[in-house]
């Protein structure tokens, strides 16, 4: 029992170490995010210029934002969740009630687990094949791999933070990590 709880909580310092990179991540697009729509409305509006490398940038950090978000909203359990399963079970009377409710939990992780790592293969193969390519962004000629990488770096990120709540709830410990603290 002792080396379960060191294994939580070693996950569990892992698991919030990338929860707080996460943040300061989001944080750090974020202001980038609206610095660089700044300069594109003073360049269009004032100076009559164009800027288009202000536009691609700020597709490619939404782009981002909306994955490392997606990894952090998972560790977070803020993403919406179909619970009609949840429901029928919270009708059960007795301990029977939270041991489904506890098998349905392990079920839906695992579920999650498998496919962000079916889908991970997938698209780091796809990714590959973009590097593979001499294909540029228009503007900032970015080579296109980088584009997708977000979604890769993210898909990993979800499936880490699913490996933690695999374990703090087969190991009985507590799931809340850093970013359910903070709500």
């Amino acid at each position: 029992m002792k080396s379960n709880n060191k294994t939580l909580q070693g996950l569990k310092k892992v698991n919030d170490r990338l929860l707080g990179i996460e943040t300061f991540l989001l944080a750090l697009i974020t202001i980038l995010l609206v610095a660089a729509i700044f300069i594109e409305v003073v360049c269009r509006y004032f100076l009559f210029i164009s800027a288009a490398w202000a536009e691609e940038f700020t597709r490619y950090l939404f782009i981002w934002l909306t994955y490392i978000g997606s990894a952090y909203a998972i560790c977070d359990n803020s993403h919406t969740e179909i619970d009609v399963l949840k429901q029928v079970l919270m009708k059960i009377k007795g301990p029977a009630r939270e041991k489904w409710l506890k098998a349905l939990e392990v079920a839906a992780i695992i579920s999650t687990f498998a496919f962000l790592v079916v889908f991970a293969k997938l698209f780091f193969d796809y990714m590959m094949k973009i590097f593979g390519t001499t294909q540029t962004s228009p503007t900032m000629r970015i080579p296109m791999g980088w584009v997708y990488l977000p979604v890769f770096v993210g898909i990993v990120l979800a499936a880490l933070h699913e490996v933690y709540m695999l374990a703090a709830c087969l190991l009985g410990g507590d799931k809340k990590s850093a970013a359910e603290a903070d709500n």
